[in-house]
């Protein structure tokens, strides 16, 4: 269990997208991050309940994306653009073409959830195609204690 996980240090992305925030910019607000792929049809499937998410918390909660290859093919950070832009992800997106960043969060998975705390502190986190529902009604009852 990943419970006394801390929020890592985002810093290793190997690039970014929309907005570059360090970990020390989104301490104070609830933090949901989300690992996807551009191969992954289950995180492109899962991608409107996190908008609604980020839209519904907009100003209260942070979103960030990263972007975790599962193939040679996903490294192409022009294609991740791309999907970007079709699916409308607006929030900050970490491109971690080194997995770096899913080692400092133990993740091999996508889709994959963590919710923390404002402290930047794991709250919940939650893998696969049915974890965007259970992280969204976890962050309604995040926020709903705040």
């Amino acid at each position: 269990m990943k419970k006394n996980l801390i929020l890592p240090d985002l810093s290793m992305a190997t690039h970014w997208m929309n907005r570059q925030v360090t970990r020390e910019s989104l301490l104070g607000k609830p933090t949901l991050i989300y690992f996807w792929s551009v191969s992954c049809f289950k995180c492109k499937h899962s991608l409107p309940v996190v908008q609604s998410i980020r839209d519904g918390y907009s100003g209260i909660m942070n979103i960030i994306a990263i972007h975790m290859p599962l193939s040679e093919n996903d490294l192409d950070v022009n294609e991740v653009a791309r999907v970007c832009a079709e699916y409308v992800i607006s929030e900050p997106v970490l491109i971690d073409n080194g997995h770096r960043l899913a080692d400092a969060f133990g993740n091999r998975f996508v889709p994959a959830y963590y919710l923390f705390d404002s402290r930047g502190q794991l709250s919940e986190y939650h893998l696969g195609e049915r974890g965007v529902m259970r992280i969204r009604d976890a962050a309604d009852r995040l926020l709903s204690l705040s």
